[in-house]
This record gives C-alpha cells, structure tokens and sequence, in this order.
C-alpha cells in the first residue's frame, strides 16, 4: 500500500504500533500537500490494478481489521521521518481548538530541538472532536531519554496543565517506521 501511496502522489510509510493504544496494528500513512491532490489520488488509487488486487487478497484473508481511510488536516509544525512517533489523542472542542493550537510552540520549546512535533484535527474520521499531536524521535532509547530530560521537565509539565484547560487525553501510542 505504501508504493501505491507514493506512486499516486503521496509521501508515505508503514508503521507498528508497539506500545499503548493499538498494540500489533499496522498503519499506513500517507501525505498530500493538498485535499485537490489527495481527492485526484483517492480516485486514481481506487483504479490502481496493484491496490484492486490487495484489496481483493485481504477479503480472502481478513486476518485483521480494515480501517479508513481518514483524512486530517495539518495544524502545526511538520511531519518528521524519524523513526518513532509518539502518538497523543485529545478530545477537544471546536471552540477550544485555536487555544489549543497556540499552544504548540511553548511544547514546541519546552521539549528537545531534536524532537520533531507535528499536530493534526480530522475532516474525515468516525469521530471529530479530536486533536493529534506527533512527537518524533530517532529511536525508541531516544524517546526515553527525551521523556525523562524534557517531558517531565517543569516547562513542558505547566504546558500540560495549561492545556488541560482545553482537552483531554484519550489516548497514547508509540509507532516505528517498518
């Protein structure tokens, strides 16, 4: 699927979920620098030959379950191709979600400047009130080392509270690039 993504016109990968939310599931992600782009490749994927024979080999063998595909819309920072993305899920109201966004760069600051932080809202998913933040690092012993010198500091902590205000954390999970 991730050669079908990129030959339609987006950068994608393939990544596992190991730990938290989705332990085990496999998730393809793909980016397009617009919904116009995205739309034109919707439709020249569903007439791919490679992807009608994967759906068609996956019906035959459902040994999982087929999600999406959704589609977000990028409200902050840029999505980095490190290795690990640490994956946070917060039920938020349209209303709070501009104070949300400004935000960003105070957790932008408060964490490592090798720490990729990208954030993103839905426009097609099962559940909208949502907002995503990615936080990407090299490897899994750097993401520890990252939780334990920045996420745990005292200004990425207040970031948190300040941003309790206006959401809440639903879930968590931590992917690697397959």
């Amino acid at each position: 699927m991730v050669a079908i993504l990129t030959r339609s016109g987006a950068t994608a990968r393939a990544l596992k979920v190991v730990m938290g939310d989705g332990v085990g599931n496999i998730e393809v992600l793909g980016r397009y620098p617009d919904f116009a782009t995205g739309s034109k490749a919707a439709v020249a994927i569903a007439a791919d030959p490679d992807s009608i024979t994967l759906l068609a080999e996956r019906e035959k063998i459902q040994s999982g379950i087929l999600q999406g595909p959704y589609v977000y819309r990028d409200v902050y920072g840029e999505v980095s191709r490190q290795p690990v993305m640490l994956f946070r899920e917060y039920q938020i109201s349209r209303q709070n979600l501009k104070h949300a966004i400004e935000l960003m760069p105070e957790v932008k600051a408060a964490m490592h400047a090798s720490t990729g932080l990208f954030a993103v809202v839905p426009v097609f998913a099962p559940v909208m009130d949502r907002f995503g933040v990615s936080y990407y690092f090299d490897s899994l012993e750097d993401m520890g080392e990252k939780i334990d010198s920045h996420a745990m500091s005292p200004a990425f902590q207040a970031v948190v509270a300040k941003a309790s205000q206006y959401g809440t954390l639903l879930n968590s999970s931590v992917r690697l690039a397959i």
